[in-house]
């Protein structure tokens, strides 16, 4: 499984250098574990950037009609660097709507020491709303961890 995993970085790796030559834009992307990509329709994207604002990462939520579903993306220099990487989400009550924090229904995470990306973790959307974080942190010369998570903090109802 780990080969296989090797092999699918490195053809997307390979896809998306394809991709930005040829000036289009790539919405495809492999997994960092062994499950399958995002799926669905994406509905939120927030850019995870360093101290001196450079984006290092995406944070990716999808909506596939059933699942909620989130990806951290490694970007720029950072792309293809080992480094630790996080994608969480959890699903709340319709009432956490537009607040601060989440009364957890239930939650699914992938972390590791990743080159492209952290996820997919997935969870159930339906009759509910979601909250979303990413994390990218462990990089050369930076002791900083970085994180990023959806606006508003609970949403996607």
């Amino acid at each position: 499984m780990h080969a296989f995993r090797k092999v699918l970085r490195k053809v997307a790796a390979v896809a998306l250098g394809v991709g930005l030559m040829a000036g289009s834009v790539v919405a495809w992307s492999a997994p960092a574990s062994a499950g399958a990509a995002c799926s669905g329709t994406r509905v939120e994207s927030q850019a995870l950037k360093n101290v001196s604002g450079t984006t290092i990462g995406w944070l990716n939520v999808y909506w596939d009609g059933t699942n909620n579903c989130a990806e951290m993306q490694s970007a720029g220099a950072t792309w293809g660097q080992r480094k630790w990487m996080v994608a969480s989400i959890s699903s709340c009550p319709l009432s956490d709507k537009g607040k601060n924090y989440c009364n957890t229904i239930a939650s699914k995470s992938d972390a590791g020491n990743y080159q492209y990306y952290a996820g997919p973790a997935r969870v159930n959307g339906v009759g509910r709303c979601i909250t979303a974080w990413g994390e990218i942190s462990g990089l050369p010369g930076d002791s900083y961890i970085y994180q990023v998570h959806t606006r508003p903090y609970v949403g996607h109802c």
